[in-house]
C-alpha cells in the first residue's frame, strides 16, 4: 500500500482473481505485507517459521477465495511478472453474510494450544476481536449499505506504478453503481491513499492487548454514496 497518483500503466492489468492465482496471492500477501505494522504485531515469527506462515497465509485466501457470494478478491497482474498477480485486494460485498472459515491456526480459546508458531497468539486474537468490534462500532449501522475493504497490498517490487489505487477504484465504482457506501479499516500504510481517494476520517482505535506497550492504531475511513 502507499499514497500518491502514478500514471497508468499499461503492462498492469486488473481481474478477479480465481483459485488458479491461489498460490500467486500466497506469495503476493507474503512480500506486501510484511513492512505493514499490523504484520509485525500478528505475526513477529514468520522468519523462524516460514513454512507456518505460508501454509496459514495460504488457507487465508483459500477462504476468501471459496466464498464468491460474500467476497471479492481482484487482483492487477504485470506483463513483467510473467502476466500474474503482483497486486491484491479483498472485498466485502454483503458484510451481513458471516464469514466462512477455520481459526486459521489460532483458536479463539487461549486454553487450546496454537497449531501455527509464526503468531502471537494474544496479538492475533486480540487484533480479531478488535477489527471486528472497530467495524461495528464505525460501520455496523450501515449494514449492506456498504462494500467493505478488507485488505489491499502491493509487492514492494511493483509499487508506485498506480496497482494500489486502480484497485481501490474498482471498489469504489462497484460502489458508486450499486448506490452504497465504501467503507476501509486503514493501516498507518493505507490511510494517506484512502484519504487521496476521497475516504473521510470518521475515527481511530487502538489494538493493544492489556497490561502490554506493544499497540496499533487503526483508522476508520467512508466514502459516501
Amino acid at each position: 500500500m502507499g499514497g500518491g497518483e502514478f500514471p497508468p500503466d499499461r503492462r498492469l492489468t486488473l481481474r478477479k482473481a480465481t483459485l488458479a492465482d491461489l498460490d500467486d496471492l500466497t506469495t503476493v500477501a507474503q512480500a506486501g505485507f510484511p513492512d505493514d505494522p499490523e504484520f509485525d504485531y500478528r505475526f513477529p515469527f514468520r522468519h523462524e517459521f516460514p513454512e507456518d506462515n505460508r501454509y496459514w497465509v495460504h488457507q487465508e485466501y483459500r477462504e476468501y477465495l471459496e466464498q464468491p457470494d460474500k467476497y471479492a478478491v481482484v487482483v492487477i497482474t504485470a506483463e513483467d511478472n510473467d502476466n500474474r498477480p503482483v497486486a491484491l485486494s479483498v472485498w466485502d460485498l454483503n458484510v451481513t453474510i458471516p464469514h466462512q472459515g477455520g481459526d486459521l491456526g489460532i483458536p479463539d480459546d487461549d486454553s487450546r494450544v496454537p497449531r501455527r508458531h509464526d503468531a502471537n497468539p494474544s496479538h492475533f486474537r486480540e487484533f480479531a476481536r478488535r477489527m471486528t468490534q472497530g467495524f461495528q462500532d464505525f460501520f455496523g449501522a450501515l449494514g449492506h449499505d456498504q462494500i467493505h475493504l478488507w485488505l489491499l497490498c502491493t509487492s514492494p517490487a511493483f509499487r508506485r506504478r498506480g496497482a494500489g489505487t486502480q484497485l481501490c477504484r474498482w471498489g469504489i465504482n462497484l460502489a458508486a453503481h450499486q448506490g452504497v457506501h465504501t467503507t476501509v479499516l486503514a493501516s498507518p500504510m493505507g490511510k494517506k491513499l484512502y484519504e487521496q481517494l476521497g475516504f473521510v476520517l470518521n475515527g481511530s482505535f487502538i489494538i493493544q492487548v492489556e497490561g502490554e506497550e506493544a499497540k496499533l492504531e487503526i483508522w476508520a475511513l467512508k466514502k459516501e454514496k
